[in-house]
């Protein structure tokens, strides 16, 4: 049967539940054995389901595309966070928009000098979902004093809120690939009245898909949209394994970021507890690619001005 995007097939007699199968990008798929649908049900927003997989252990799939598996959680949700929160060095007010599993805010609470979190989600049934079947993404943050959880659309967020109000603003959503709402978040538009809202020294991270080697149309195209607000944008790699490739963050500001400031020892060693994932040996890793990479991604790409017909490419039907 269809999953948003993919689609589940039982197994009888193989000794496994059931497969999914998802639609990657540029004309490939990839196949999950599952051994357990642990929950499968439908928002007001998307189709979701928690999954337990062979290969990767327990996963969350929105609209039948894996978003988050427990095995690789670090890489992922570290890897968008701590090099724009360590470069910036004294972030104090942080957004998340994407609240989703809210590892990223468990992330940002590693940091000391952060003294609030505002994480939003437009879908609180994923959140809902996250902290009774994957608790491990979100232990410990909706209780923690610093976090402000608030179920609205971001750019409800956004345009209430003050000029200059957060040091660092996190933009963990879906790619720029469908007819919804997403094309519009990583508009030149969208970036400008985020740019409203933050402060004079402060990052934005934007969540930038997959570096696909063969023409990587996701990063750069959100490379040079964001250059066309920002004077400074930088792309963070990491290769995530049940995503079968390497994943993106664009780092944009104001002022171009010192990737390696004298004191970077120090400021991860004050992270605590110590990340899992990201240390002072990874961090050279994950900003700089190899020298064929780097070159492709500072390549231009399409400008992304905000309309659904924009999207950089589609996920093909299920059926």
């Amino acid at each position: 049967m269809s999953v948003g995007n993919a689609i589940l097939t039982a197994r009888p007699g193989a000794g496994l539940s059931m497969s999914l199968r998802e639609p990657s990008s540029h004309g490939s798929t990839v196949e999950f054995e599952l051994r357990e649908v642990v929950v499968h049900k439908r928002s007001a927003f998307q189709d979701i389901m928690v999954a337990d997989t062979v290969a990767y252990g327990p996963v969350l799939v929105l609209d039948g595309i894996i978003q988050s598996c427990v095995s690789d959680d670090p890489m992922y949700h570290e890897t968008m966070v701590h090099p724009a929160m360590t470069l910036h060095g004294a972030a104090r007010r942080v957004l998340v928009g994407g609240t989703g599993e809210a590892a990223t805010t468990r992330e940002l609470l590693r940091h000391s000098s952060v003294e609030r979190v505002v994480t939003v989600d437009l879908d609180d049934e994923v959140v809902q979902t996250v902290r009774e079947h994957l608790p491990s993404f979100c232990e410990g943050v909706f209780e923690d004093p610093r976090v402000e959880y608030r179920v609205e659309d971001v750019r409800e967020t956004v345009a209430k809120a003050a000029r200059g109000a957060f040091d660092v603003i996190f933009m963990d959503i879906t790619d720029p690939i469908d007819d919804g709402p997403a094309a519009d978040l990583y508009s030149v538009g969208w970036f400008r009245r985020v740019a409203r809202v933050l402060a004079d020294d402060g990052v934005l991270v934007v969540q930038s898909g997959e570096m696909d080697v063969s023409e990587m149309l996701t990063p750069r195209s959100v490379r040079t949209t964001l250059l066309e607000v920002f004077p400074w944008a930088h792309v963070v790699h990491q290769f995530i394994p049940s995503f079968h490739g390497f994943w993106t963050w664009t780092l944009a500001s104001r002022r171009p970021l010192e990737l390696r400031p004298a004191d970077l020892e120090q400021r991860i060693a004050r992270l605590r507890p110590p990340p899992r994932a990201y240390s002072l040996a990874s961090h050279d890793g994950v900003l700089e690619p190899p020298p064929y990479l780097a070159a492709r991604l500072r390549e231009p790409g399409r400008i992304i001005r905000g309309r659904a017909s924009e999207a950089i490419w589609m996920y093909p039907d299920a059926d």
